[in-house]
């Protein structure tokens, strides 16, 4: 069987070899492009400086066969660490793939498929965003509007019923399936509005997102979408003067909102049909990585899988959402927080493969380029979370252009001394500078 991915100590790597990988993430280097061919000394230094072992794919970069075939040999001689490689580190993806064998024992994970436009595993991009538009926009109403129906019938019998949330799911399902994007972008654009907005629907619509992302099955899919939909479903045990308290909030009333789990726990408890990842989902969405969280203080592999995917999921929308004390965080800082939290509140592998979802800067989201102009966020760069298709709507004084334009951050220098070199400076808010993503897609 052929050798693509070579991993090399750091102190081994020359000029003209294609850096695939590192021994730790991206987001905790100086390096632009998640991916990239060793040109100049300065590269290797910083390499050195960061990490203790690469990856080379030696059928990209200008090696030759020689050089190739002395990695490729290299790569089967047991590697002794030298001074420069010394530093400790974790197995890439280790938990993703314990969680992804864990499922398909159970039968509960699909098989990867090939994508027939780029040749990699996964789910294909059957569709553009603009064109899934509409689709996404009729399922998140449809969740939006069960979600309201499951509250109603919980507060007043106690119970929730599981066949009919997951019918109200499908169409979020397929809309996912299809492009990802669109109903990402339909939740960043109702963002704007808190009374458009629906926390447990956007959060339902990561986790299928995170779902799709680390492959697996349509049921699974199913899900997650359902658990997203259930987290909060134990508020409607709530006085509604706590559900819906406003401003800051006593130690009292903090106390009496962490019931919400235990309330949904017994919900779910007294409903039919109930899988039990829904139930890890509900019961474990407050608990955290380093033993912080509510209400059990779980800690590290106490939390089941299922229960991981939606604490962060439920984090996330969470501080990308306005609250009566808080105001909502740009994207691009929400995931510079959860990068800050890797290895305490969330695992470091849930962390990274969670970004590798949604990226840096999500579809919908607003950015500001190093020169001054705004975009809004058209599609992810599978290949770079930094280098998004973008749509500029703002020149350098922050004017509106005259005709909107589509960038693919990718094809353009980052050497500032090269014209034409842009990369993103810095994220917005939602509805900065009075631009509404929501128009782009009508």
């Amino acid at each position: 069987m052929s050798i693509k991915q070579v991993p090399i100590d750091v102190a081994k790597v020359s000029e003209g070899m294609y850096v695939s990988k590192l021994d730790r993430p991206w987001l905790e280097t100086p390096f632009i492009f998640q991916g990239f061919e060793i040109s100049e000394q300065a590269e290797i230094d910083m390499l050195q400086r960061c990490c203790s072992i690469v990856y080379i794919d030696v059928e990209r970069g200008k090696l030759s066969d020689d050089q190739v075939r002395r990695l490729i040999q290299l790569q089967r001689q047991p590697r002794k660490p030298t001074p420069a490689s010394r530093r400790k580190t974790k197995e890439p993806g280790k938990l993703i793939r314990w969680l992804q064998k864990l499922l398909t024992r159970l039968g509960l994970f699909r098989q990867a498929a090939t994508l027939a436009s780029s040749g990699q595993e996964g789910y294909g991009i059957q569709t553009t965003a603009r064109a899934e538009a509409g689709e996404a926009r009729d399922a998140y109403k449809v969740l939006g509007k069960h979600h309201k129906a499951l509250m109603d019938r919980a507060t007043i019998r106690g119970n929730v019923q599981i066949e009919e949330l997951r019918q109200a799911v499908q169409p979020a399902v397929e809309s996912v399936l299809r492009n990802p994007n669109a109903l990402a972008w339909e939740v960043f654009s109702r963002k704007r509005s808190t009374e458009n907005y629906n926390r447990s629907v956007g959060t339902a619509i990561w986790c299928l997102m995170f779902g799709r992302h680390l492959n697996f099955d349509r049921d699974m899919l199913e899900v997650l979408a359902m658990g997203g939909m259930l987290l909060d479903v134990g508020n409607a045990m709530l006085p509604k003067s706590i559900a819906a308290s406003s401003g800051a909030i006593t130690e009292e009333q903090k106390t009496m909102l962490r019931q919400h789990v235990e309330f949904g726990v017994n919900i779910l408890a007294d409903s039919q049909g109930v899988a039990q990842p829904v139930a890890d989902m509900v019961r474990c969405h407050h608990e955290r990585f380093d033993g912080s969280g509510y209400p059990h203080g779980m800690l590290g592999n106490q939390i089941p899988p299922f229960g991981r995917i939606a604490g962060i999921a439920d984090c996330y929308d969470a501080m990308t959402s306005e609250a009566s004390c808080s105001k909502p965080m740009a994207a691009y800082d929400a995931a510079r927080a959860l990068n800050d939290m890797r290895g305490k509140d969330f695992a470091a592998e849930v962390v990274e493969q969670f970004l590798a979802t949604m990226g840096m800067f999500p579809v919908a989201s607003l950015v500001e380029l190093n020169d001054g102009s705004v975009a809004v966020v058209l599609e992810q760069n599978p290949h770079n979370i930094l280098r998004p298709k973008v749509l500029l709507l703002l020149d350098e004084n922050k004017a509106p252009l005259p005709q909107p334009r589509v960038v693919e951050m990718r094809d353009l220098p980052l050497d500032a001394t090269q014209p034409g070199a842009l990369w993103i400076a810095s994220g917005h808010e939602h509805g900065a500078f009075g631009i509404d993503p929501a128009d782009i897609f009508k």
